[in-house]
């Protein structure tokens, strides 16, 4: 399943649900103002199982460097060629 986070506020212990049940073969995109939602709740990522991916353009928009906000989790960035190969290789895909 393709979970993807497109606002930068979630409630805490939804998003830790989401988190807790991605598996290994589960990814979680990153998009818009989802990729606030990252860095926020990164200590909640540490532990999840799920690839970890965010839209480039989206962090290039807001001035912000993967590297320096969540240096402990294994991100992808993504160029929009990438996001489209990850909807067709995800489903079903699961929006909040």
């Amino acid at each position: 399943m393709l979970y993807t986070f497109a606002h930068a506020s979630y409630d805490l212990h939804l998003f830790e649900q989401y988190a807790q049940s991605a598996s290994c073969n589960d990814a979680l995109l990153f998009w818009q103002d989802g990729v606030w939602a990252l860095f926020k709740h990164a200590p909640v990522l540490a532990d999840c199982k799920a690839d970890l991916y965010v839209l480039q353009q989206d962090l290039e928009a807001r001035n912000l460097c993967l590297t320096q906000l969540a240096p402990n989790l294994s991100v992808k960035a993504l160029n929009l060629s990438d996001w489209v190969v990850l909807t067709e290789r995800y489903t079903p895909q699961f929006t909040r």
